[in-house]
């Protein structure tokens, strides 16, 4: 099965290929003014008749000079576009008559109404303006009822992955806006995988500076790649939305509904669903990577909305709230060898969970702009979460092939977590800007109330021993942090910044822990209880020097630390410790040329241990793995140093993004592990000389055009070396990841959209204390994604991938297939409503499947998930705008 499949891709790869082959006419020229300058940039499309979408592109060179290849033989509506001038329109037929070369193409100034040009509602799809770049999305076909995620797969310069993380230009998307407005702040997705296509205008791609630099006009060099949504006209009144449900095999079940409200000054958006079929949220498959995807059974209720109001101005209020309720249960076999000096063992462990898992999210923010001289800025969050879990877990530990111990527990868990986290900053102009003054003000609480029970039956082997526990474990933790940063800017020149401020801040910590048997009449185990508070208080004076110029910013900061943290347990104070550090930092981020980027930091930072690490108090809810804390952790020094430089070719859409990073921490905490001739691990946190990281990571996306597709290419490198210890003896650990994915799309995406590739991944972990513990094993995968859409009425849909888990270092080799597919309806006035019916693990051969290198192990894990199923689902798409323009 798995060789037809590599065989499938190969073939599909290989016809993708040829395509193009029989079409080999070509036409070029150049664009200019009315002086006969050429026209940079100058969009040359050549436009569908019957619907405007996008066929063939090129932009014009710096000479003006444009050249567009393999276009097959027809009729065309070709288009000459450019800022500030009007639009051209020619009816062409290829291929020409005249020949391959049109000659000069003269564009004139559009036409200017005293001091206002006249815009006219000329269809561009591609537009270069100073630092953004816009695409038309009527431009670019999608199928009847996508949403905007599948919008950004057509647009040339944007990649969207199998979990809808998207790169746009060759760089990850930080923020997704909808009318210049925050949508669902907290994560970007939720846009992209809700919004219906159709009521998008258009799509604009650039960097936005930070808020705080946007108001005082000072480039601070950071920069979030940002997608702008812009809604067409019919959309930005009245309602708009869907309501959709599903039935299938198995009993899988589906529904849900979204309906959208867009103004001028105000902006809403509803949202509920509820399935049975391992969807979370509002945001797809929880799947980062194949491989790795939702464990067990899941049946999620969830909703949310959105609200945003615009009152004057740039002044504006927002607020959304997400909820949902999710019953998992799980099945989850684990099996790990543990590396000795003079040998391993081997645990196997089976577990079954049943959990209930509620979390609220709150997100909000202020943008009020008093008056040209003063602005406030206040973006915060609010969760709340409630878990009822249930776990029982069988754990046997084998030495030799002889059983040394067993664990048979049953834990239950609830706990109920509460953050708040608000940060403010306010900006005040003086002596006509020339001086600001800043002031950030930071809050942060966290309690997490728990109570455990758990019956332990442990059994030790030869001589054989059985002890029970029947135990229950409150725990009530707390964190209050609350900063206060006043800055003074001070402008020297017209380019240099001179800044000077403060950070004052308390975080106080406490855990309290109360832990007793039910056969003693629920009295506290003092040994196991306890009531510990770490409290840091901490000053954090700094200075720096800025040049901030249209191109490039540079800054260099002087910063130093001084804490004090006090440990105190059932009223007992371990001594207060001071500490003081160093904090230089230094940036450079220069855009030296249109479409190239570099960028070069350097910042040091002090990571305090935390309560959990530093409780002296030993945790047995496992008894074949105890942990305790060490009260004489030290803080974490860290300094880090990056460069970055990235391209995006406006004439070919190439984008590359190189990156390499570097990092050293001193007073590492790390693991030291102890394990004892029964195979009981006692594991505790300790401080370790050093850590050292280094990461690489190289993107890069190109079109082949005589092949009519293109290459998306992915390398990355992670190296570290640290030290653990092991039964008392430094292991020094070296890790060692290579990563390559590569991966082939066709340009033309009309009707016939491919996506196929392959990935490879080899870990390399070398120990000090031992050659037999070195270990070697690398994963690869497959993967192709098929749309046809032949019609407005019709859509058919594929995917494909396979991974494959080699056996060095592991018994033995694993590969796991999965097959999806589907096939979609549209009817009624405008394809407003459509059937679907898809398959979903056609072969049922798909389970959730991974391998991980730790300290001194190996591990493999397997879970249960959701097996084949096929459904029918309905789906009514309602409101203004819906099925119009397509």
């Amino acid at each position: 099965m798995y060789m037809k499949i590599r065989t499938l891709f190969i073939i599909v790869i290989a016809l993708g290929s040829s395509i193009p082959c029989f079409a080999q006419h070509s036409i070029k020229g150049r664009v200019i003014d009315e002086k006969g300058e050429p026209l940079t940039y100058a969009t040359v499309v050549l436009l569908n008749p019957a619907d405007s979408t996008v066929q063939y592109y090129d932009v014009a060179d710096k000479e003006g000079y444009y050249q567009i290849n393999y276009i097959k033989p027809g009729n065309y509506l070709m288009q000459y576009s450019f800022v500030t001038k009007e639009v051209i329109y020619e009816e062409v037929t290829i291929p020409s008559d005249s020949g391959e070369d049109f000659g000069d193409k003269m564009m004139k100034a559009a036409i200017m109404a005293g001091e206002v040009m006249v815009i006219t509602a000329e269809r561009i799809p591609i537009q270069f303006k100073s630092d953004t770049v816009a695409f038309d999305a009527k431009a670019f076909k999608t199928k009847t009822g996508a949403v905007v995620e599948d919008l950004l797969k057509k647009i040339p310069g944007i990649e969207v992955d199998k979990a809808g993380n998207m790169k746009a230009l060759g760089e990850d998307v930080k923020k997704v806006l909808v009318e210049g407005k925050e949508f669902f702040s907290g994560d970007p997705k939720v846009a992209t995988k809700n919004l219906p296509a159709d009521a998008i205008d258009k799509v604009e791609v650039f960097d936005k500076k930070s808020e705080e630099a946007e108001f005082m006009g000072i480039d601070d060099g950071v920069r979030d790649r940002t997608i702008n949504l812009l809604l067409n006209e019919d959309n930005k009144k009245g309602y708009f939305g869907n309501v959709d449900a599903g039935g299938g095999t198995g009993n899988h079940n589906k529904t849900g509904g979204k309906i959208y409200r867009f103004s001028s000054n105000f902006q809403s958006a509803l949202l509920g669903m509820y399935n049975n079929v391992n969807e979370f949220g509002f945001t797809g498959k929880d799947m980062d990577t194949f491989g790795r995807q939702v464990s067990g059974l899941n049946t999620t209720a969830a909703g949310g909305i959105n609200l945003s109001y615009n009152a004057t101005g740039n002044n504006r209020y927002f607020i959304s709230y997400l909820a949902s309720l999710t019953k998992t249960i799980l099945e989850q076999n684990t099996s790990t060898e543990n590396f000795l000096k003079d040998g391993s063992y081997y645990q196997i462990e089976d577990m079954d969970n049943d959990e209930r898992n509620t979390p609220h999210r709150t997100n909000f923010g202020v943008r009020h702009k008093f008056n040209n001289t003063h602005n406030l800025i206040i973006d915060g969050n609010i969760g709340i979460t409630s878990i009822n879990r249930v776990d029982q877990v069988l754990t046997n530990t084998h030495f030799n092939e002889s059983l040394v111990n067993n664990l048979d527990n049953i834990t239950n868990n609830k706990s109920n977590l509460i953050n708040f986290n608000v940060k403010g900053v306010d900006i005040v102009k003086l002596n006509e800007n020339k001086t600001q003054v800043k002031t950030a003000i930071s809050a942060l609480y966290n309690k997490n109330i728990s109570g455990l029970d758990w019956t332990n039956t442990t059994t030790i082997y030869n001589p054989d021993r059985v002890t029970i526990d029947d135990q229950y474990q409150d725990n009530t933790t707390d964190r209050l942090m609350l900063s206060v940063n006043p800055t003074l800017v001070q402008k020297i020149t017209p380019f240099w910044y001179f800044s000077t401020g403060v950070n004052i801040g308390s975080n106080d910590n406490n855990l309290n822990r109360k832990q007793g048997d039910f056969r003693q009449d629920d009295t506290f185990i003092d040994s196991l209880s306890a009531d510990f508070n770490a409290n840091e208080t901490f000053v954090r004076p700094s200075l720096s020097l800025q040049r901030s110029t249209n191109k490039s910013q540079v800054s260099f900061i002087l910063r130093t630390s001084w804490s004090q943290f006090d440990k105190v347990m059932n009223n007992n104070s371990f001594g207060k410790s001071n500490y003081f550090y160093f904090l230089p930092g230094f940036s450079y981020n220069s855009s030296y040329r249109e479409g190239r980027r570099i960028e070069l930091r350097y910042g040091s930072s002090v990571n305090m241990p935390t309560v959990n690490q530093l409780l002296p108090v030993t945790n047995t809810i496992n008894k074949l793995s105890l942990y305790q804390g060490n009260i004489n952790l030290i803080p974490e020094y860290s300094h880090n140093v990056s460069f970055i430089w990235s391209l995006f070719d406006q004439f070919s859409f190439t984008s590359l993004f190189t990156s390499l990073s570097a990092g050293y921490t001193k007073d590492k905490i790390n693991w030291s592990q102890t394990t004892n001739r029964e195979l009981i691990q006692i594991i505790k946190p300790v401080n370790v000389p050093y850590h050292y990281t280094v990461s690489t990571n190289i993107y890069l996306s190109t079109p082949i055009r005589s092949l009519g597709i293109i290459v998306n290419a992915m390398s990355r490198e992670n190296w570290s070396k640290g030290i653990s210890i092991i039964n008392s003896e430094d292991n020094i650990q070296t890790i060692f990841i290579h990563t390559l994915d590569l991966n082939f799309e066709n340009r033309r995406k009309q009707k016939l959209d491919i996506k196929m590739g392959g990935s490879v991944s080899l870990t390399d972990s070398k120990f000090s204390i031992a050659e037999s513990i070195n270990n070697v094993y690398f994963n690869t995968s497959y993967y192709t994604d098929i749309r046809f859409t032949p019609n407005e009425q019709w859509s058919f849909e594929t995917g494909a991938n396979v991974v494959n888990y080699n056996s060095q270092s592991f018994k033995e080799a694993v590969s796991i297939p999965l097959i999806n597919a589907s096939i979609s309806y549209y009817f009624l006035k405008g394809e407003k409503a459509s059937l679907t019916l898809q398959g979903y693990d056609l072969l049922n051969k798909y389970s959730n499947f991974q391998r991980i290198s730790g300290t001194n192990y190996l591990m493999e894990q397997e879970r249960n998930t959701i097996g084949r199923y096929v459904m029918l689902t309905f789906n009514l798409r309602m409101g203004s705008g819906i099925g119009k323009g397509k």
